[in-house]
């Protein structure tokens, strides 16, 4: 684990100053808080997937009401997309960093 919070540059490696507290337990604390941002987000986005799936059927071959379905079903999608790039975009910035919180 993480005992303290440090940046390489170069290969060299970065000191935080004195007065920053160092520890693990902030790396565990975004650790939990990401993956729990990704994990609503998945389920958020296979509730509204599911909804739109039932509104489509249910349309009774009302146009509206097959695009309000189908608009439902595509932000759902790209909600879900946008959770995972999010979540490979901290992983790429922390690694950069080299600060293992993953």
């Amino acid at each position: 684990m993480l005992n303290k919070i440090a940046i390489t540059i170069g290969g060299r490696e970065i000191e935080p100053p004195s007065e920053v507290p160092t520890g693990g337990n902030i790396s565990k604390i975004i650790q939990g808080g990401v993956t729990l941002l990704l994990l609503a987000a998945i389920f958020l986005a296979l509730f509204y997937m599911i909804q739109a799936g039932i509104q489509w059927i249910t349309s009774g071959g009302d146009k509206q009401r097959i695009e309000q379905a189908r608009l439902r079903l595509t932000y759902s999608v790209v909600g879900l997309i946008i959770a995972f790039f999010s979540f490979f975009m901290i992983n790429f910035i922390f690694g950069f960093f080299n600060i293992r919180i993953f």
